[in-house]
């Protein structure tokens, strides 16, 4: 059986892009076997000297060149390159190429099959296209933030760049079905995407489906009680999601003594524990509080019931499943040894790195339950 899938072998990348998303997509589009060259100012990027390790692993197995884009020598050696790629990532801001003399008409005349893939704050179009924009500012701009997701009303910077992630995934999908479209038809591809599109298309598709968008947030459906994360005594936290019903018959059997204030009948449904979402998050904030998140975590050992430890610092990277599915493996570069998170699918058993699974499913979840009962997971 083949092992991880490498479609783009023999393709050729060329990455002008800079910070994170750009980059990023140009490593997804390596992952798949593409031959990938990312080109630099002079200066170099700005993450190498601001996130040095997020720099090595987004830009792990690239080629890596320097050139003055704004000289008539880093022209004639980009025209050079074009002329044997299929792909171009860029992340200037509109219009920058163009006036740098190697817009997508300049592309497409030294290689009419070129797939530029464009990555910018806001598109090409529309009245913020020349705007500066980051993730965090495309996140108040694009929708996220008027959807609330606990009871408390707060207004709280996601711990990821979440727009950028999200950006990387449109864009690597939309490079995909660009580079499928060139290889059939023989005509080059302009794929303009955008972190607010991306945003926008992840936010909006809840906040349009809302009847009341201005009402509280118990009264949105999203929003439960059940839903959330609650302190612990010792002031780490736990995650809840109990949002079938079944589940939530076997968090309160694993949680509660039988004549638990939890164990009410109206709170049996969805729609009882929907019916007062505040006095609900009361007791589940009660009880978790009556417990350390160690010994939590050994109440739910067995995987029955959805409630787990939320995870601080580099406890994460220590997670039995993180590391039973392979989730993380080891780059080598001339500073050394670094990780890095793999491709998050499993082709034919295999990840990314090439290595076929050790263990079956079942397994894996006998390994997770024994270190989490003996206290090992951190």
């Amino acid at each position: 059986m083949p092992g991880f899938p490498k479609p783009l072998a023999g393709k050729r990348v060329i990455d002008l892009s800079l910070l994170y998303p750009g980059p990023a997509t140009a490593a997804t589009l390596r992952t798949f076997g593409a031959e990938v060259t990312k080109i630099e100012p002079p200066t170099g990027d700005p993450t190498e000297r601001l996130f040095p390790d997020t720099y090595r692993s987004l830009n792990r197995g690239k080629a890596i060149l320097r050139l003055d884009l704004k000289s008539e020598e880093g022209r004639d050696a980009l025209a050079e390159m074009v002329a044997g790629a299929d792909v171009l990532v860029e992340s200037f801001r509109p219009g920058v190429l163009a006036r740098l003399g190697i817009g997508a008409d300049w592309l497409h005349a030294i290689r009419p099959s070129l797939v530029i893939v464009s990555i910018s704050g806001y598109g090409a179009t529309g009245p913020y296209s020349h705007h500066p924009a980051h993730d965090l500012t495309v996140l108040g701009l694009g929708g996220y933030f008027g959807l609330p997701s606990q009871l408390e009303p707060q207004v709280v910077r996601p711990n990821i760049r979440l727009a950028d992630a999200l950006t990387v995934n449109a864009a690597s999908l939309a490079a995909l079905a660009a580079i499928v479209e060139a290889d059939r038809t023989g005509e080059g591809q302009i794929v303009d995407t955008s972190i607010f599109d991306a945003t926008a298309a992840a936010s909006l598709t809840m906040s349009l489906s809302k009847r009341q968008p201005d009402s509280t947030p118990a009264s949105q459906p999203q929003v439960m009680a059940d839903s959330a994360l609650y302190p612990c005594r010792d002031g780490r936290f736990v995650a809840i999601a109990t949002l079938e019903d079944h589940l939530w018959a076997e968090f309160v059997a694993l949680a509660t003594s039988e004549d638990h204030p939890l164990r009410a009948e109206t709170y049996a449904t969805r729609r009882g524990r929907d019916a007062d979402k505040p006095e609900l998050a009361r007791l589940l904030a009660q009880l978790f509080v009556t417990r350390d998140r160690e010994d939590w975590i050994l109440v739910f050992a067995s995987g029955r019931a959805p409630v787990v430890p939320v995870w601080q610092g580099s406890e994460a990277l220590e997670d039995p499943h993180l590391a039973a599915l392979g989730a993380v493996a080891s780059w080598s570069d001339d500073r050394g040894s670094f990780g890095f998170p793999t491709f998050p699918a499993v082709f034919n058993g295999c990840r990314e790195d090439g290595e076929p699974l050790s263990t079956e499913p079942a397994e894996r979840d006998d390994v997770l339950k024994r270190e989490m009962a003996s206290g090992s997971t951190g």
